[in-house]
């Protein structure tokens, strides 16, 4: 992987968020790292750099396949701790009148998607924000796009790309982590043209016009396990279909699995492998796989793309947790709430700047550095859960109670007084019983090859 350096401002969290961060900079590359510490001292952990992690091209591309070397950790920590307002005036643009020169000027927004953007899960999530945005810019030409486009093919995505420039693209959004070499080379040939890459980190040679985006989805993982272990009985089974033997699903999968120990200490959360982020059939058969014996899952979630888990779950008479966006439609009687994303936190202040030209020094774009490697939290809005299906859980015997619970959880991340950091800080084993975490967490090692173990709960292996 190339070596890249990370540059680390300091910050606060917003009123009444007990922990103020200082992060100390310092150049790194695959072994570099930086350290953060409280302004009390209470709380120190340690980022570091990447030990090589990839995710093979032959285990069929990684649509934000590593989306977990998000190694520009700065941004990371830093943006969880602005609010939605806040993220939005960072821009300059967005508590300012639209200007008059965008009011009437088609300002053409292309997006590059690797799945169906009608999967209800990580495409659909981004195009959602866009046609959120063209509701309130109709200026805003959205019909330079492409979805189910292979990212692994590099020629073909730079194609893709050049030609939508070509079109006329004043700002380019592509969202797999395979896109993202592409990207930094259309990029270089376009100076005039602005670039966002969903799950990528910034290289050194990076042009000024491109950044990077992502969001601690961990926190609603977190709140849908707290949900999934009230729905169960005591310490019964549930199924997870997860994707690839990655950071990211390991770190999704355990927050989730620390969600359920919290209210159902010895229920057990067993992992299935499938090595593709979207295919409805595979996914299907592995949720199966744990609803039928010897598992007898008694809840399905996923870190997949498509509605077939959920299907899978309602077809059995079971519950189920789904991923990325409410797929209660797919599957009422079963879906209960999903972690889901809002990307409109991010895209619409960036088209914004893109369509003003805000951005743009003599003739050249200039993304500012808070844009060019971000990360929303659940305290800016990026990250949530989809509504409780209070319905699904109209007979369930503790329906007011998990409800109450779900309420208290999403208040807790909503103020800030939880995050990423509260949900791994104790003494954490993995399922082999060795100790993971034992206090505050090294959060940069949930990011690397260290975050590649499942906590104690989890039945299953590390590799498929």
């Amino acid at each position: 992987m190339t070596r890249f350096n990370e540059c680390v401002g300091s910050l606060a969290q917003s009123a009444g968020s007990p922990v103020a961060l200082q992060l100390a900079a310092r150049p790194r590359g695959l072994s570099g790292g930086f350290s953060a510490r409280t302004q009390t001292g209470q709380t120190s952990f340690h980022i570091h750099g990447r030990s090589g992690a990839k995710v093979g091209r032959g285990l069929g591309g990684v649509h934000g396949g590593v989306r977990h070397l998000k190694n520009s950790l700065s941004s990371f920590m830093k943006r969880p701790l602005l609010g939605a307002s806040a993220a939005l005036a960072v821009a300059g643009l967005a508590l300012t009148p639209m200007p008059a020169s965008m009011q009437g000027s088609a300002c053409k927004v292309a997006q590059v998607y690797t799945s169906p953007t009608n999967d209800k899960g990580w495409s659909w999530s981004h195009e959602q924000s866009f046609l959120s945005i063209k509701s309130d810019m109709p200026n805003v030409d959205l019909s330079i796009r492409k979805d189910s486009v292979p990212d692994d093919n590099k020629q073909a995505v730079i194609d893709l790309l050049e030609s939508m420039v070509a079109q006329g693209a004043r700002v380019v959004y592509t969202t797999s982590f395979g896109f993202m070499e592409p990207t930094r080379e259309v990029a270089r040939n376009h100076p005039n043209v602005m670039f966002f890459h969903a799950s990528g980190y910034p290289d050194p040679s990076d042009p000024p016009n491109i950044g990077y985006y992502f969001a601690s989805i961990e926190e609603g993982r977190y709140i849908t396990g707290v949900v999934a272990g009230m729905v169960v009985p005591a310490g019964t089974n549930i199924g997870y279909v997860a994707a690839f033997p990655i950071p990211e699903v390991f770190r999704g999968e355990n927050a989730f699995a620390l969600g359920v120990a919290k209210t159902n200490p010895q229920a057990k959360i067993h992992n299935k492998w499938t090595l593709t982020w979207f295919d409805p059939k595979l996914e299907k058969d592995a949720a199966e796989a744990t609803l039928s014996a010897p598992i007898n899952a008694m809840l399905v979630t996923q870190h997949q793309d498509s509605t077939a888990p959920q299907v899978a779950a309602e077809a059995a008479g079971r519950y189920g947790v789904a991923y990325h966006a409410d797929m209660n439609e797919a599957a009422p009687s079963a879906t209960l709430t999903a972690a889901t994303w809002n990307w409109a936190v991010h895209n619409k202040p960036t088209v914004e700047a893109a369509c003003s030209g805000a951005w743009v020094q003599g003739g050249r774009v200039v993304i500012p550095d808070q844009w060019r490697n971000w990360s929303g939290s659940f305290l800016d809005g990026t990250v949530g859960v989809a509504p409780l299906n209070e319905t699904a859980l109209a007979k369930h015997p503790r329906a007011t109670e998990i409800k109450a619970a779900f309420d208290a959880e999403v208040a807790a991340f909503k103020s800030g007084e939880k995050n990423i950091v509260t949900i791994f800080t104790g003494t954490i084993k993995d399922n082999t019983g060795k100790v993971r975490i034992d206090g505050a967490p090294d959060i940069g090692k949930l990011y690397d090859d260290n975050g590649m173990w499942f906590v104690s709960n989890v039945v299953g292996s590390t590799q498929p």
